[in-house]
């Protein structure tokens, strides 16, 4: 059982390898600080991006149009009608709203849109547009397969003239999330392997550089954990200024980025999570990279 005394000098002899190796001390740590930085700044757009498509689900609804005639009486709108085929559209899966318009309904939403081009719309009347019903899924229910199915559903009613949906807006976006998630999974193993891989290197320099005085070390008795505390304490340093590193770096990419990038795509590096939880996330982040990088290079490289 190493003496606290002792631990207290291991501590002082690997922040002395830091000093002394200060050159492949900053190349560590901003090697580290790089890896986290890009690894971050991935999973923040991801993540960013997938709360768009969420919030999308809001707009994002099928447009079944009603055929003419299906849901009237020579009065007017069926009402019972149009209550039974509410009812039914209501309890497909996925579906969380649904709303009825009717063709005076239609025509006032067209002279809303069109306010600036009434003059076209004079001698029009509202029975030349169709009724519809609005269909709206849950935000985790506008996949591709998810709208198609709610399509193939509705697709062979009688009262159904046509259908509009968005299946090709999701696809595409699916694919584009799909392609993140893969390749931030990717990026995250090359960075981090990389990363550990110069650390494990840096170690073996510090263990080559200081043979002699380990071998002394050895000689005299010295237990294992005293001869590689010093190496791993470099490691964990490297890492912990990395992970400091990287949070200055992704603010300050965040405000040179802002300034080059479209208005509409600032919200992408919008950052979603709190100050202290990404201060804690990166710091433990360098941490693990520069413990693990420290015990690869000394289990490899000092068998002792």
């Amino acid at each position: 059982m190493i003496s606290t005394t002792a631990m207290i000098y291991t501590v002082i002899d690997g922040l002395r390898g830091l000093r002394e190796n200060i050159v492949t001390t900053v190349l560590s740590s901003l090697t580290v600080a790089f890896a986290l930085a890009i690894f971050s700044l991935f999973i923040i757009i991801f993540a960013n991006l997938n709360s768009f498509v969420e919030g999308m689900g809001d707009r994002t609804h099928i447009v079944a149009y009603v055929k003419d005639g299906a849901l009237s009486t020579k009065n007017g709108v069926d009402e019972k009608a149009v209550e039974k085929v509410y009812k039914s559209v209501a309890g497909l899966a996925g579906v969380v709203s649904v709303e009825y318009i009717s063709k005076k309904d239609a025509f006032k939403i067209l002279k809303t849109e069109m306010k600036d081009n009434q003059a076209l719309l004079e001698g029009v009347s509202p029975d030349i547009l169709p009724a519809s019903f609005e269909i709206r899924l849950a935000a985790d229910k506008i996949t591709a397969k998810d709208i198609r199915l709610v399509v193939e559903s509705l697709k062979d009613k009688p009262w159904v003239e046509d259908i509009q949906h968005g299946t090709e807006w999701a696809e595409r976006f699916g694919a584009i999330l799909g392609f993140m998630e893969a390749a931030a999974i990717f990026l995250g193993l090359f960075l981090g392997g990389a990363t550990i891989f110069i650390i494990s290197n840096t170690i073996r320099l510090a263990v080559y550089a200081r043979r002699d005085e380990i071998e002394i070390m050895r000689y005299l008795g010295a237990p294992n954990i005293y001869i590689k505390t010093p190496f791993l304490i470099e490691g964990i340093a490297e890492g912990a200024i990395g992970g400091l590193i990287a949070l200055v770096a992704l603010f300050v990419g965040d405000l040179v980025l802002g300034i080059y990038i479209p208005k509409e795509l600032v919200f992408i590096l919008d950052n979603p999570f709190s100050l202290l939880l990404l201060f804690i996330l990166l710091l433990l982040g360098g941490l693990i990279l520069g413990v693990v990088g420290s015990i690869f290079s000394l289990g490899r490289f000092l068998k002792v």
